[in-house]
């Protein structure tokens, strides 16, 4: 398969996300020899990343509508717009869905195309789960999401 990473925040200069992303990359590079990566970087962070597998390649985030992925993983909220190809997303947290109504009207909206249009949504934690129900959740309906479409996937400690 052909997978993207979506690095947008990388190692330590972008804190929480960014070690998030860094130790993802860096686990898979070790765990996975199979598959083909894409690693999409914002331009400041280009040269922190360097593939230790040759199954890495690290590319300008700008350039994403430019590779033919099987699968992205967006490992934050805020998908593109225009993406249109297969995705999952990880939902770390939803603490900005308790802020100012106008930042809060912004967040819900990018927030839910990304859990309506990903494949699957990867929570870090079971009440990560249980805020996405309690918040994305309809009774009926298109926009329905269902329990099982979100995967509890806890980040490492290292």
């Amino acid at each position: 398969m052909r997978i993207g990473i979506d690095a947008r925040f990388f190692g330590a200069k972008d804190k929480g996300l960014g070690r998030y992303t860094e130790n993802l990359i860096k686990n898979l590079e070790v765990l996975d020899n199979h598959n083909q990566y894409f690693i999409f970087l914002k331009k400041e962070r280009l040269e922190d990343y360097v593939p230790q597998n040759q199954n890495f390649k690290k590319i300008l985030f700008h350039q994403l509508r430019q590779n033919n992925l099987d699968l992205m993983h967006f490992t934050y909220f805020k998908v593109p717009f225009f993406y249109q190809g297969r995705f999952i997303v990880t939902i770390h947290d939803l603490i900005t869905s308790h802020v100012g109504i106008f930042k809060k009207i912004i967040y819900k909206l990018i927030t839910r195309r990304a859990i309506k249009k990903s494949e699957k949504i990867i929570a870090v934690s079971e009440y990560t789960k249980q805020e996405i129900l309690k918040y994305y959740h309809r009774s009926s309906g298109a926009g329905r999401i269902k329990s099982d479409k979100i995967k509890v996937i806890h980040e490492g400690v290292m």
